[in-house]
């Protein structure tokens, strides 16, 4: 069977995290929202989905 290098990239990366994380869901939850934080201009947010605006309409509007 083929094996997607960059689905098995993100699947390393999310075994890592949560290793890292000792498995625990709130710790991930945590890490992921301190992510978000850090890097707002790289979070696209569901109420913007449905508005067909492109990915750059998207990171303008929420950081003006």
């Amino acid at each position: 069977m083929w094996k997607d290098p960059i689905v098995e990239e993100i699947h390393a990366i999310r075994e890592q995290i949560a290793r890292e994380c000792n498995y625990d869901l709130k710790r991930i939850m945590e890490r992921l929202r301190k992510k978000e934080k850090e890097h707002t201009k790289r979070v696209i947010h569901r109420e913007d989905l449905g508005k067909g605006k492109k990915s750059k309409e998207l990171t303008s509007a929420r950081n003006p």
